[in-house]
């Protein structure tokens, strides 16, 4: 009898249990589910499409805008973000085709398997800064076709740490790319630089120094043609890649010093004027004089210079032009 009362009480005691689990779940993990649905339905630009059937958009234009943010919500991107940069261009009277041209930029960005953050971060810019709409989407394109041809060099030269942060290591060369260093001088010291077995970090950094050089040669008033020149020059005359870095910036003080002398002899007079010309010194098709790595005005490699020098890592006080 007494088996049988304790019997009792235990199916009771589970009976219990189970009610409390149950309220459990009702308070605490449904609402949890209703605001995935809720986010879930965010995702569908429904923002976007509210702002839009109240603008001045034509009804064709409209549906045009609408179905390729429907489009782009289906993709793996930062919807919110997204539909709330739209929806200021909305605010700001955008021509519907360029804020469906800022879309498709977008979409074809994940259709190649690039993050938007870049994209994003750009778009959230010009808004801010209120630059015109057209050079918005300039921006945005130029930005996009780096970002692919930064991809491009990765997956050819993959880096054999797997542990890196591709974002990042795209970034930074879709960045030196931006700021002016030829894709195939990048393209080289990248090659070169995993070769010599050099973290992200380190590949990340050699990209962002190459974008300060050519900055520093476009203020001071080198031509792409010449900035071209100097990569060029630099990447053939070394193997190594602290050593390229250190022809550009030899190769540029030497061609601004040229540059000076040869402006200070025109202004002075013919005849008086000093005669700058060398014979080791090459002159492109614009008619500016630039040295080549083996000219007396800059440093020349030595036969140690054309091994590579993976033991001379840049050190962080090595001289570098200011960032912008």
């Amino acid at each position: 009898m007494g088996n049988k009362i304790k019997i009792r009480k235990n199916r009771i005691k589970s009976l219990h249990a189970s009610l409390l689990a149950l309220f459990f779940i009702l308070v605490f993990i449904l609402p949890v589910f209703s605001q995935e649905a809720a986010c879930a339905t965010e995702t569908s630009f429904s923002n976007l499409n509210e702002k839009l059937e109240q603008s001045r958009y034509s009804g064709f234009q409209k549906r045009m805008i609408s179905e390729a943010a429907e489009k782009l919500s289906t993709l793996d991107i930062n919807t919110r973000e997204a539909e709330k940069l739209l929806i200021i261009s909305v605010d700001n009277n955008f021509d519907a085709y360029n804020i469906k041209k800022i879309i498709e930029i977008l979409i074809d960005a994940k259709d190649n398997n690039i993050s938007e953050k870049s994209l994003l971060n750009k778009f959230k810019e010009g808004l801010a800064k209120k630059v015109d709409e057209r050079l918005i989407v300039e921006v945005l394109t130029k930005e996009a076709e780096n970002l692919k041809v930064a991809k491009n060099i990765l997956l050819e030269y993959p880096i054999q740490d797997t542990s890196y942060d591709e974002e990042s290591v795209v970034e930074s060369l879709a960045e030196g790319l931006s700021n002016g260093v030829p894709r195939d001088s990048l393209s080289e010291v990248f090659s070169r630089s995993v070769r010599e077995g050099w973290n992200p970090r380190e590949v990340t950094e050699v990209s962002t120094e190459l974008g300060s050089l050519s900055l520093r040669a476009f203020e001071l008033g080198f031509s792409e043609e010449e900035v071209n020149d100097v990569f060029q020059k630099a990447v053939l005359s070394r193997s190594g890649v602290d050593g390229i870095c250190e022809d550009i910036q030899d190769m540029l003080i030497a061609a601004t010093i040229t540059k000076t002398n040869m402006a200070s002899g025109k202004s002075s007079g013919g005849a008086d004027a000093p005669d700058i010309t060398t014979t080791s010194d090459e002159t492109t098709s614009s008619g500016s004089v630039l040295p080549s790595p083996s000219s007396g005005s800059i440093s020349t490699p030595t036969s140690s210079d054309d091994k590579p020098d993976t033991d001379t890592k840049p050190d962080d006080d090595s001289s570098s032009p200011p960032e912008n």
